[in-house]
C-alpha cells in the first residue's frame, strides 16, 4: 500500500466501496477526510455506484424514509435500512424537489425552507437566510439541480410572487446565492403559466411550461444552459409530448 500513488489508492480503490465504508474511511487520517470531501472524489465514487449491481431506492412512506437496496444479481429480499433524519421535519411534510450524485434537495413544508441533504452520510445544509432566499412555494416555484463546468454544485430557483419572477443560484462552493436574468418581455412570472420540475439533460435544465385556467398556448419548453447561465426559449408548439434522454 505504501508503493500506491495516493490517486490510485482514493479514486481507483476507495472510490469503489460502498457509502458506509467510505464513511469509515474518513477516519483513517485527515488527509483522507479532506479528499474524500472533495467533489473529486464524489463525482468518482457517484460514478462507480451508478455502474454497480447493488443501486440504492430511497422509499419515503407516511412515518418513515427506508433504503432499500437493489441488488439484481441477488434478488432475494433485504431488509430496508431506516433513514434517520438529522432535521426535524415529518416524512409527510417533507417535498423532494432534485437530486443529483446522491444529494436530495428538499424543501419543509412547516417552514418553506431549502435543504440539500444527503440521506447515507446524513450531511445537509439548510439553504434559507435572512434575505428572504432560500424558501420555497410548492405551488408556484420551480427548482433545478447541476453541476457547472467549475464543478460547483448548484441549485437554480425560479421564484414567483405576487406578478413578478426572480431567479436564483445557489452555489455551494461559495455558500452564497447569486440572481441571473430571465428572457425579456416573457409572461412565465404569472401563475396562469404551471413550471414542471427540471430536467437536467447535456448541459442544460429544462422546464416545460404550460398555461392554465382554460387558455392554451401549448407547451413551452425552456432551457437553462448551466455553464452560460443563461436562459432559452427550446419550443412552443401548439400540442407536443417531448421525453429528453442523455446520451
Amino acid at each position: 500500500m505504501s508503493c500506491l500513488p495516493f490517486l490510485v489508492v482514493m479514486l481507483d480503490i476507495i472510490a469503489r466501496l460502498p457509502p458506509k465504508n467510505v464513511a469509515q474511511c474518513k477516519l483513517v487520517c485527515k488527509e483522507w477526510l479532506d479528499f474524500i470531501l472533495e467533489r473529486k472524489f464524489v463525482r468518482a465514487h457517484c460514478h462507480y455506484m451508478r455502474a454497480s449491481a447493488d443501486q440504492k431506492l430511497l422509499m419515503v412512506g407516511w412515518k418513515t424514509i427506508e433504503v432499500h437496496s437493489l441488488n439484481y444479481k441477488s434478488p432475494g429480499f433485504i431488509v430496508p435500512r431506516g433513514v434517520a433524519r438529522p432535521f426535524y421535519a415529518h416524512p409527510s411534510r417533507m417535498f423532494f424537489l432534485a437530486s443529483l450524485d446522491g444529494m436530495l434537495c428538499v424543501c419543509l413544508q412547516n417552514t418553506c425552507e431549502l435543504v440539500v441533504w444527503n440521506p447515507l452520510t446524513t450531511k445537509f445544509k439548510k439553504l434559507a437566510n435572512s434575505n428572504s432566499q432560500g424558501f420555497y412555494k410548492v405551488d408556484s416555484d420551480a427548482l433545478g439541480f447541476f453541476v457547472d463546468s467549475s464543478d460547483d454544485y448548484n441549485i437554480l430557483h425560479i421564484k414567483r410572487r405576487r406578478g413578478t419572477m426572480t431567479v436564483y443560484i445557489y452555489s455551494m462552493e461559495l455558500n452564497s446565492w447569486s440572481t441571473v436574468r430571465f428572457l425579456k418581455h416573457r409572461p412565465y412570472h404569472h401563475y396562469m403559466y404551471l413550471w414542471s420540475p427540471a430536467t437536467l439533460c447535456g448541459g442544460g435544465l429544462y422546464f416545460f411550461v404550460t398555461q392554465c385556467r382554460g387558455r392554451s398556448d401549448g407547451l413551452t419548453v425552456i432551457r437553462f444552459d448551466v455553464n452560460s447561465k443563461s436562459f432559452l426559449t427550446c419550443v412552443s408548439p401548439m400540442y407536443m409530448t417531448m421525453k429528453l434522454v442523455e446520451v
